[in-house]
């Protein structure tokens, strides 16, 4: 390569690496511009029973950066945080929005906690009272950690009890894993532990198919039925 030719190379390279530059300034000065803050958070998905007023006024100060800088990751547990919330999405919207797509917890009950419980077994805190706007609330007690648990059995409990047209009010477990329920109007039924697996639902199907006759020789409703024996349960009925 002849010198002539070595000094052209060098000035291309040099222009080039200036256009380079100049242009790294512009795109980041662009991207420092008001233009690019975040004026407007949409919010998608089914909800309904979290505004979008409170949404707005939880996050929206919470929320730092522009379209370029914000960081989704943060915003994304920001709207975690809100009650009712239990999965989200979020994701940029040019110029200057942000998107978020929740997800409603969908309330089964109340643990003995005061936490609500959802029908996939998660336990979080929000209003009661909207929760029951939407019918009755299974009452749960126990450890927190049986909450997946509990929400499985009353979903077999309530297929086991369909025949019978009663409904489970109230789950109960103890520290020691014996499962209760009581039924409406009042009908508390002692099921024991669920040794081996699948033990619960066969006592409960017992009580299922001899109710009629329970209920022929107490003259009446059941009020307490005890099915922790190893073969049959006890029935009474309290005046």
């Amino acid at each position: 390569m002849s010198r002539m030719q070595a000094m052209r190379w060098v000035t291309a390279a040099l222009l080039a690496g200036s256009v380079l530059l100049a242009g790294a300034a512009l795109a980041l000065k662009l991207a420092q511009s008001r233009w690019f803050d975040i004026r407007r958070i949409e919010i998608a998905g089914d909800v309904r029973h979290i505004s979008r007023a409170a949404v707005h006024s939880a996050v929206g100060g919470r929320l730092a950066g522009n379209y370029f800088t914000i960081r989704l990751e943060q915003a994304r547990h920001a709207f975690e945080a809100l009650p009712w919330v239990a999965q989200v999405s979020v994701r940029r919207v040019w110029p200057n929005r942000l998107r978020a797509t929740l997800t409603e917890h969908r309330a089964l009950g109340q643990w003995s906690d005061g936490r609500l419980v959802s029908d996939a077994g998660v336990l979080f805190v929000a209003n009661p009272a909207e929760a029951e706007a939407d019918g009755p609330l299974v009452s749960f007690s126990g450890p927190p950690q049986y909450a997946p648990d509990a929400v499985r059995n009353w979903r077999q409990f309530s297929a086991l009890l369909a025949p019978l047209q009663m409904r489970i009010a109230g789950v109960q477990v103890s520290d020691r894993a014996s499962w209760s329920i009581t039924l409406a109007p009042r009908l508390q039924v002692e099921l024991g532990r669920d040794d081996p697996p699948g033990r619960l639902r066969e006592r409960l199907a017992a009580i299922v198919s001899a109710y009629p006759v329970v209920i022929a020789r107490l003259d009446g409703a059941a009020t307490r039925i005890d099915a922790r024996y190893e073969n049959g349960f006890a029935a009474a009925r309290t005046r």
